[in-house]
């Protein structure tokens, strides 16, 4: 495992790198999209524990952090989707270079696999894999759930709409700002328009089913394969949310298992 810096002067990125322990015949690479806010928080170790697990079966894996979140520059306001997009595409950069892999897959979680979806959408011939991990699909949906989120915090309990009205117009969202900006932003995701656009080989793994994901369901039609489906459903805990004190820092192992499995 390295971490280390990568990106532009005025864009700096922070990755950690895991080398693949085992050869495969052939350089294979992913780069893990993670989720945004408080959920990226919860879901760090999971992410931590799947880029183990995949450079164990002998992939190049990187992992990062957005501009403006985690250890990367920038401050939580200045986070926009095209820029996240944009940090994907230079990800992919870094590992093709680091690994010599003349394509890469992308994992991502939350929203960080809505992220992936748009760049799998637009980079075809640079994605080799996709995998979608309990995949925002719409905007709405994921802007009611983070405000329930802050809702129903262990501690500190108060409505979003009314902490920021001296703030004009923000949202606090378990610790992290969420601009009126962000929010609309957000708030018009719609993946389902793009799926037509991505490989040919992707899979979107559920834990937590939502309204939504039935209309994923129902958007594949009869694409459906039986022996390489693209929608699964798993029971186990969710990475990223904390039903705080019950499952704090449980990793879904049986889901870390599947994406292997499925990757390899």
């Amino acid at each position: 495992m390295s971490p280390f810096f990568f990106g532009t002067s005025k864009r700096r990125l922070f990755g950690v790198y895991h080398p693949p322990r085992a050869s495969r015949g052939g350089e294979r690479a992913v780069v893990l999209c993670a989720p945004w806010g408080h959920e990226y928080i919860y879901a760090h170790r999971s992410m931590a524990r799947l880029a183990i697990t995949l450079a164990e079966a002998g992939f190049h894996v990187l992992r990062f952090d957005y501009y403006g979140t985690g250890d990367s520059g920038g401050n939580s306001t200045d986070v926009d989707l095209a820029g996240c997009r944009a940090d994907i595409g230079m990800a992919i950069d870094e590992l093709l270079d680091m690994s010599g892999a003349e394509r890469v897959s992308l994992i991502g979680l939350r929203l960080g696999a809505a992220l992936a979806v748009e760049v799998a959408a637009t980079e075809r011939g640079r994605i080799d894999q996709l995998v979608l991990w309990d995949p925002v699909i719409t905007g709405p949906e994921y802007v009611t759930a983070l405000f329930k989120a802050a809702l129903n915090m262990p501690i500190g309990l108060a409505d979003p709409r009314t902490i920021s009205a001296a703030r004009g117009g923000d949202h606090e969202i378990c610790g992290f700002p969420l601009t009126e900006v962000q929010r609309r932003e957000i708030a018009g995701i719609d993946i389902l328009p793009f799926l037509p656009k991505l490989p040919k080989r992707w899979f979107a793994l559920v834990t937590q089913p939502l309204g939504s994901h039935d209309a994923l369901r129902s958007a594949l039609g009869g694409t459906e394969c039986r022996d390489d489906p693209h929608f699964e459903q798993i029971e186990d805990c969710a990475a990223w949310h904390e039903n705080w004190p019950q499952n704090a820092g449980n990793v879904p192992t049986d889901v870390i298992a599947r994406i292997g499995a499925w990757m390899t």
